[in-house]
């Protein structure tokens, strides 16, 4: 995983519950901690349903691990390359976080948008 040992259970399942309802209008504003102090803060308005804003906060990382600007050295890369227009990275991230992406699930393609192919591309980058 390009961020994170493991995946968040509850991130996926809120954002598979997002992306198998965009025709339903709901209005989500979740923050939670996981794994070793990691922090998430998922939100998606009535206005634009089909929008996600994910922050992610990292614990402090080992001496070993190469940071720039609060995120591992290529995350940037990395994300930019695996989603391509469904996710903007959004400088600077909210306050807090190291990370905030702003997800467009409306273009995502059909096969990105199945819950086994969605679920391994956020399971990939978180």
């Amino acid at each position: 995983m390009l961020l994170l040992q493991s995946h968040s259970r509850f991130l996926l399942q809120t954002l598979l519950n997002r992306v198998q309802n965009l025709d339903k209008a709901v209005e989500l504003d979740y923050q939670w901690v996981e794994f070793d102090d990691v922090r998430y803060h998922v939100q998606v308005t009535m206005k634009n349903p089909h929008l996600v804003l994910l922050s992610v906060s990292l614990p402090i990382p080992p001496p070993e691990t190469i940071f720039l600007g609060g995120l591992p050295f290529g995350a940037i890369e990395a994300i930019k390359a695996a989603y391509g227009s469904v996710v903007q990275i959004l400088d600077p991230p909210r306050d807090g976080f190291n990370l905030t992406l702003k997800l467009n699930l409306s273009k995502l393609s059909p096969d990105e948008g199945s819950t086994s192919s969605f679920s391994k591309v956020i399971m990939n980058l978180l």
